[in-house]
């Protein structure tokens, strides 16, 4: 298991989108379908409907393929088009939303496939649609790249997160919070997404991680969640299902704001009485934690470096270079204690006192061997 040091990470993010969800109280996803130009990327329904003439004959079209929008991957996509818009790149980009439903994602991307774009980034949750597109793709010489929990066979690049091991410590955390709090005895609820055989590995890690430092602990109900939405949904019928319960755990931040909304409006307010943590490390969810209150942690994967370093690569790739066919995201645990240091450190990934941290194993590293999209 991975003990990276105390220091902590999350992302810059647009104050009227946050404010926004808050006061909807709808998904990230949803919220920000409507108010696109928040993040400055061009979101369109369809990679059809895009006027090629908007990009300069020098630029190198790339699109960016979403089967879901969660604010992570909103924050996501906002770094990587700061290192596209370097004048020195001259990368176009064309943002994409499936809005969930995987066949249109395999449309938008057959859609960047016919139209010939130099390359294109995937998020899926469901890859196994997408190995015999990525092949057609890679024969007409187009990078393909992939960021999601599941590896996709035959993609230029994937990159992919350590799910159980930052889940465990996630889950480790919460335990002392237990021990110190109500003696290592605690009714737990738990938020999770068991759809992925990749992201199930989240919260399997965060319930190995309680268990086995606060055996004693008792999960006493899990519900599937995957937005903002949802997370509300599911931890106010935990919540009313088990009174008793002073924790929830979330595989994710947009469940875990749900959960943080749920129990704040159920009346936990003091944090020596109730718990909430998540994985992800979305400024949204890290606002929260330097309040001071319910929400302690959140696993950040200090996604504004994965973003970069993503766009980084594709970038030699279009220059006609190699690069590793994989990569491994790992991150920082963020709470309470370490969440000033945290911003610090998060603030600017293109600061040049920050650029050691793309060579650090214990935020990400490369594999020189290939990934493949695992049997059913």
């Amino acid at each position: 298991m991975i003990k990276p040091p105390a220091q902590p990470a999350s992302v810059s993010c647009r104050p009227n989108r946050r404010e926004f969800v808050k006061r909807s109280g709808r998904s990230a996803a949803g919220a920000l379908l409507g108010s696109a130009a928040v993040i400055g990327c061009q979101f369109q329904s369809d990679p059809s409907i895009e006027d090629a003439s908007s990009s300069s004959p020098r630029a190198k079209r790339v699109g960016i393929s979403l089967q879901i929008g969660v604010e992570i991957l909103y924050e996501f996509v906002n770094d990587m088009k700061v290192e596209a818009e370097k004048p020195e790149n001259k990368i176009h980009l064309v943002t994409v939303n499936a809005d969930g439903d995987s066949i249109k994602q395999y449309s938008d991307i057959e859609g960047f496939i016919a139209q010939r774009y130099d390359g294109i980034f995937i998020f899926a949750t469901e890859p196994d649609g997408l190995i015999e597109m990525v092949a057609d793709a890679r024969r007409n010489g187009i990078v393909m790249m992939n960021h999601s929990a599941t590896p996709v066979t035959g993609c230029t690049q994937n990159v992919v997160l350590q799910q159980y091991e930052t889940g465990y410590q996630l889950g480790q955390h919460a335990a002392e919070w237990v021990h110190k709090n109500f003696s290592g005895q605690v009714e737990v609820g738990v938020l999770s997404n068991r759809t992925d055989r990749f992201l199930q590995r989240r919260t399997d890690g965060v319930i190995a991680g309680l268990k086995e430092t606060a055996p004693d602990a008792k999960i006493v109900g899990e519900v599937e969640a995957h937005t903002v939405q949802l997370g509300t949904d599911g931890a106010a019928n935990l919540l009313q299902a088990h009174p008793a319960i002073k924790m929830l755990l979330s595989f994710s931040d947009d469940a875990g704001f749900g959960a943080y909304t749920a129990a704040t409006e159920a009346g936990h307010t003091d944090p020596d009485k109730f718990y909430v943590g998540s994985l992800d490390g979305t400024q949204l969810v890290c606002e929260k934690i330097t309040e001071g209150g319910i929400y302690h942690a959140t696993w950040s994967y200090l996604f504004p470096y994965s973003a970069t370093q993503w766009m980084r690569d594709m970038i030699t790739c279009l220059r006609g270079k190699t690069v590793p066919p994989s990569r491994v995201v790992t991150g920082r645990l963020v709470h309470q204690e370490n969440i000033e240091q945290f911003e610090k450190m998060i603030r600017n990934p293109q600061a040049p006192e920050n650029q050691h941290l793309y060579d650090d194993p214990t935020v990400m590293h490369y594999l020189d061997e290939a990934l493949e999209t695992p049997l059913a």
